[in-house]
């Protein structure tokens, strides 16, 4: 987080539309000091809507149209949540999300877009694919591409709903889409017909009609047919019927109706328009909550209706950024002034536009060309980020200062009771009968009872956070330290916490930590552990970890030396966790692949550790710090033997190899390289993921041995139980050494 000092106050962002992509990068630039942003939203990458046509017409690559909204977060110092919100309690001032706890906010921003709304059409909406969610649309678009590749049909019909310029251009940019992918695909073109319908009388009607009349010219050049007059009130799965009783046949219809608001902010208590979108002042502020800010599609400019249009929702993000700004300095609000006129480039499909502006109207291939330089300078504000130093004001660096001397390390530098209190009273810890002494009735130390015949194994692992999402940190460092226990083939116990808070008003520590905790103590009780204690105290970053109790039978006990001659090394979960956020620390990281590696990461190793026991598992260990290549090692120094390792069988997350290509690495990839590479027989052939062994790995899988003749049942059983990564990388040689080696190859043999 790039605001200095601690933090006072928390600015939620709810949705990742055009407007708030203004206010992470202002604020990126030039943080307020003591104030934390928060993103919400279900999209990682957020679509241009002005270069989507483009983009369906094969004129822009998928990344050229999207802004990553992790890697804008990352330099704009601000918590990326990749959530869908679900509601909002004005009174208590928290965001209710899908699969995380409420977040709290003491300044919140709406930016959610619209989405078609079903207007007249009184039944089977279903049967249409909504334009909007963007990255819904698509989607379910490729399985319609993929469709007509797989089964060509004679004639393909295509529907849309709608003819203002979503519409018309959404028709245009199909239209050229289909007849290239079919002429492709197919050894006999189908026949394609394209339809417009609109309950108006004339396209783009929101337009002069001046422009109405271009935009019909085109439509029938390109031999599209239009309906106007005609209001859709049923859909079946082939047909839609008007009003007036007539009806379109279609193979696939998509809406693309004027703008509707999210059902849910009626449940918000905000004020409302008729039409559901949030009522905002001049300042683009709530009517009736001053602390709520919305701008773009979902907000309604009081007094004066405005288009819901990007052309609005661009201009609205400065206005934005600017009025957040001030009202966190206690200054005056300045009003937003909406432009009175705007220029609307409308693409054709095929390289021209129509550019609409008042009552003119113009078309031609300069407009496309002069709309595709707009929107590619646009773009480049988002996607070529500059590298940034926080930028620190002499009045933060005195705040800051002041808050440190007054903050003594006494005590262990604890928080502070009370607030300990509250957050312990609303966890719900794993009972156990084995736990005699625990959070349910505190004392100096904890106390357990060992079960007749067990093993003791104990283990303990402690790290800083990697993620700006206590929540989420908190489940994969929890992950991350009980993976030890499960390598050792032990069920957990119980676990002791040790977690370090940077400074922050009373508040913000407490709901942090009680996101922290709570992350953490679904991943204990999931695997069946209790929580019975630990130690809290401030410090300068947000640390965390356990020290973990596990129970284990003599005989199932696993250990690192017991690999033999002929069994196959197994790998439970891909690898390149430490390139992906050394490369998002930098915000060089896709945060599709960050999506990708944070769910392998919250993915907990019970299940692998279970079927690796019951497929006679030789020897294991868990893939950490030290990279594959040293947790193998140190296996193989116990056995006293050498291996074959294939590197082409290695499983990498997404982008890991890419960022390794780089150069881009973890902090302890050299030391690993360093420690391991005079144990490898390295061959040339297989240098491109040669560097993936040295990858530190938080909350990595397992690494075991099993027998030959196990492992076809074992990888079945792991993919069946979730782990699909899991694979056979290596075999274990006939070579008994006190200085074993690792032989590479590309196949194993």
């Amino acid at each position: 987080m790039q605001s200095t000092g601690p933090i006072r106050r928390d600015i939620v962002l709810v949705g990742g539309g055009h407007s708030h992509l203004a206010v992470l990068k202002q604020f990126g630039m030039r943080p307020e000091p003591g104030t934390r942003l928060t993103l919400i939203t279900r999209d990682d990458q957020t679509p241009y809507s002005g270069m989507i046509p483009g983009y369906l017409a094969g004129r822009y690559a998928r990344d050229v149209c999207h802004i990553d909204l992790g890697r804008l977060c990352r330099f704009a110092g601000a918590r990326f949540y990749h959530e869908a919100a679900t509601a909002i309690d004005l009174e208590a001032e928290l965001v209710h999300c899908a699969d995380r706890p409420a977040v709290a906010y003491d300044l919140l921003s709406i930016d959610v877009g619209s989405a078609p709304g079903k207007g007249a059409i009184e039944s089977g909406a279903e049967h249409a694919i909504p334009i909007k969610p963007i990255d819904g649309f698509l989607g379910r678009w490729e399985r319609v591409e993929a469709s007509l590749t797989e089964n060509p049909p004679e004639r393909f019909r295509l529907l849309i709903i709608g003819a203002g310029a979503g519409g018309t251009e959404l028709s245009l940019a199909l239209r050229y889409r289909l007849k290239s992918l079919l002429a492709r695909n197919c050894r006999t073109t189908p026949k394609l017909a394209v339809t417009i319908v609109t309950d108006r009388p004339t396209p783009l009607h929101q337009h002069a009609p001046a422009v109405g009349d271009a935009m019909r010219r085109v439509l029938r050049d390109r031999d599209i047919q239009l309906k106007t007059d005609f209001q859709v009130t049923s859909l079946t799965a082939t047909t839609a019927t008007a009003k007036s009783g007539d009806s379109v046949d279609f193979d696939t219809a998509v809406l693309v109706t004027e703008a509707a608001a999210a059902p849910w902010l009626n449940e918000t208590g905000l004020a409302l328009n008729a039409d559901g979108f949030i009522r905002v002042d001049a300042m683009l502020r709530s009517v009736s909550h001053p602390n709520v800010f919305a701008a773009g599609d979902v907000a309604d400019f009081d007094g004066r209706g405005l288009a819901k249009s990007g052309v609005y929702a661009v201009r609205q993000g400065p206005a934005l950024a600017r009025n957040l700004r001030r009202l966190c300095s206690n200054q005056p609000l300045k009003a937003y002034r909406p432009q009175p006129r705007t220029l609307a480039l409308i693409s054709t499909g095929d390289g021209a536009a129509i550019a609409s502006y008042g009552r003119l109207a113009l078309t031609g291939p300069a407009l496309w060309r002069f709309k595709d330089w707009i929107d590619r300078r646009w773009m480049r504000r988002y996607q070529d980020l500059p590298k940034m130093t926080p930028a620190h004001s002499a009045g933060a660096e005195s705040e800051a200062a002041e808050d440190a001397a007054m903050r003594c390390g006494g005590c262990g530098a604890k928080v502070a009771s009370p607030m300990l209190s509250r957050v312990l009273g609303g966890l719900k810890p794993q009972a156990r009968a084995d736990v005699l002494v625990g959070l349910d009735s505190p004392d100096d130390a904890a106390i357990l009872d060992l079960p007749p015949g067990k093993l003791l194994v104990q283990t303990v692992d402690h790290f800083r956070a990697f993620i700006d999402d206590p929540y989420r940190f908190g489940r994969i460092a929890a992950n991350h330290c009980l993976s030890d226990i499960y390598a050792m083939g032990a069920e957990p116990q119980a676990a002791l916490a040790m977690v370090s808070l940077p400074y922050a008003a009373e508040a913000k520590m407490e709901t942090d930590l009680r996101e922290l905790l709570g992350g953490a103590l679904e991943a204990l009780n999931e695997a069946g552990a209790a929580l019975i204690g630990g130690h809290t105290g401030e410090g300068a970053e947000m640390t965390f970890g356990l020290s973990v109790n596990g129970l284990a039978d003599r005989e199932a006990l696993l250990r690192k030396g017991g690999m033999r001659s002929g069994d196959r090394l197994i790998l439970t979960k891909a690898l390149g966790t430490g390139a992906l956020f050394a490369a998002d620390m930098r915000a060089e990281a896709d945060s599709r692949h960050i999506d990708s590696a944070l769910a392998g990461m919250l993915r907990s190793n019970r299940s692998a550790s279970q079927i690796l026991q019951h497929s006679g598992a030789t020897a294991c260990t868990d893939v950490t710090g030290f990279g594959l290549a040293g947790h193998l090692l140190e296996m193989m120094r116990s056995a006293g033997r050498s291996v074959q390792l294939d590197l082409g069988q290695l499983p990498a997350l997404p982008g890991a190899l890419a960022l390794l290509e780089r150069g881009i690495t973890s902090t302890l990839h050299p030391e690993n390289l360093k420690a391991t590479a005079p144990a490898i027989v390295d061959t040339p052939a297989v240098r491109d993921r040669f560097e993936l062994l040295f990858d530190p790995q938080t909350a990595g899988g397992l690494l075991a041995t099993v027998p030959a003749d196990q492992v076809d049942r074992c990888l079945i059983r792991l993919a069946e139980g979730g782990d699909e990564h899991a694979c056979v990388i290596g075999t274990v040689l006939d070579e008994e050494s006190e200085a074993p080696r690792i032989h590479l190859t590309e196949r194993l043999d």
